[in-house]
């Protein structure tokens, strides 16, 4: 392209310009790339009535058994699930038995949400050798059950990584690792 020749624009140029009044951006989410995670049409929304003996309390329950709640009643679910990394409240699971867990847990939570309810889980990548981007598995888990992906929120945790190294050996680079100082709280919808 020379020097003052403009670029002529696609039918979805327009997705990218700042001004969006009167903008349809059908002609983006029509493209095939969007075929496979396009859901059926939504359901009707219902909302269930929550008994009030289980507003505005704390109860300690096993997040596999929802019974307690009526389905479809919850607007909102915040989780940030055990890291299985041997704290004291960890089972010590593999990473199947480990997928299986939460699996449980967001089968349950999708039935309790209303429709367009939102889950939100905060979890982090664990280990090194080996790295397990425990995030990517979180998120194929929550698509399979039927969940919409709505986002990411990358939680920046530098600050308190701490100064230690993450090199392989100290003034030697010969084994770099890197080192994660962000979490995510990844968003979906029902």
């Amino acid at each position: 392209m020379s020097r003052g020749e403009r670029r002529r624009g696609t039918r979805t140029s327009p997705f990218g310009v700042s001004k969006r009044e009167s903008h349809d951006a059908s002609p983006f989410y029509s493209r095939r790339l969007y075929d496979a995670p396009r859901k059926e049409a939504s359901p009707e929304y219902r909302e269930r009535k929550v008994p009030d003996g289980l507003l505005d309390g704390v109860h300690c329950l096993d997040s596999r058994d929802l019974s307690v709640l009526p389905d479809e009643s919850v607007h909102l679910m915040v989780t940030s699930p055990p890291y299985n990394v041997g704290k004291e409240y960890d089972e010590d699971l593999d990473l199947d038995e480990y997928r299986r867990l939460l699996r449980a847990v967001f089968e349950q939570v999708y039935r309790k949400l209303v429709v367009g309810g939102r889950a939100c889980v905060n979890v982090a990548n664990l280990g090194r050798r080996p790295y397990i981007p425990l995030h990517s598995y979180v998120i194929g888990e929550m698509l399979d059950v039927g969940y919409l992906m709505r986002g990411e929120i990358i939680w920046h945790k530098a600050a308190s990584a701490g100064v230690s190294t993450a090199w392989g050996s100290w003034m030697s680079a010969a084994n770099p690792t890197l080192r994660d100082t962000h979490e995510y709280i990844l968003v979906f919808s029902k």
